[in-house]
């Protein structure tokens, strides 16, 4: 990012305690060998294996093992890659910033679609919920550059508690996914509902934060506000 525009990270996420203390101490541990790029790496490889655990449930919803184990695997790739980096002190600023989200809405994409493309859910309720993380994303950058604060999280929730939100959902899809309502005669299953929750809620959440952060910025601008 442009030097006048260094965005400071704001993350107030639940697990954001545990993160801060056992990430760097994660970091440390990490062999030498290892770099900031082979957890990217590992973060990729773990997209496709969530990916894979989603398709494979045309055989059986057991797979969905698979998928949580890959979403375990992309929170230590994901996590660490940063990390590792501000431990070690070779940070690579806009190649970082760049390449992390590059990988993160190439993921949210090759997941939904996995999603979509199961019996577990409707390919238009995944890709519903693609477009609002994605707002959601470019929203995150705009205000990095407008007001200088890259949003890590909104209302305790981050890229860690989605994914704790979905392996619990693939829990209980395992035991449990009935045909919760009908509309127009399409079935709608757990993964549905739970999707067009969570997409109501990133599309509320863009026009309200856009809205707001509008106005606070026209107050800025106009010098209403310090």
């Amino acid at each position: 990012m442009n030097k006048d525009h260094q965005a400071v990270r704001v993350n107030d996420s639940f697990t954001r305690g545990l993160e801060k203390k056992w990430l760097p101490r994660m970091a440390n541990a990490t062999p030498e060998w290892i770099t900031p790029d082979h957890m990217t790496l590992i973060g990729i490889f773990a997209a496709f294996v969530v990916a894979a655990g989603f398709l494979l449930t045309v055989y059986s919803p057991w797979w969905l093992l698979l998928s949580n184990i890959g979403l375990v695997l992309h929170w230590y790739g994901d996590s660490l890659d940063g990390t590792l980096a501000r431990v070690r002190k070779c940070e690579r600023e806009r190649y970082g910033y760049f390449v992390d989200h590059v990988c993160d809405i190439g993921t949210v994409v090759l997941i939904a679609i996995a999603m979509g493309a199961s019996p577990l859910m409707q390919m238009e309720i995944a890709l519903f919920v693609a477009v609002g993380y994605s707002m959601m994303n470019v929203y995150v950058h705009i205000v990095a550059y407008t007001r200088q604060k890259f949003l890590l999280s909104h209302g305790k929730i981050g890229p860690t508690e989605f994914r704790i939100i979905l392996i619990l959902i693939n829990f209980v899809i395992i035991l449990w996914n009935p045909v919760l309502f009908t509309w127009n005669d399409e079935m709608f299953r757990v993964l549905d509902t739970a999707g067009i929750a969570i997409a109501v809620l990133l599309f509320s959440a863009f026009i309200y934060k856009s809205i707001t952060g509008a106005i606070h910025l026209n107050d800025l601008d106009t010098g209403k506000k310090e």
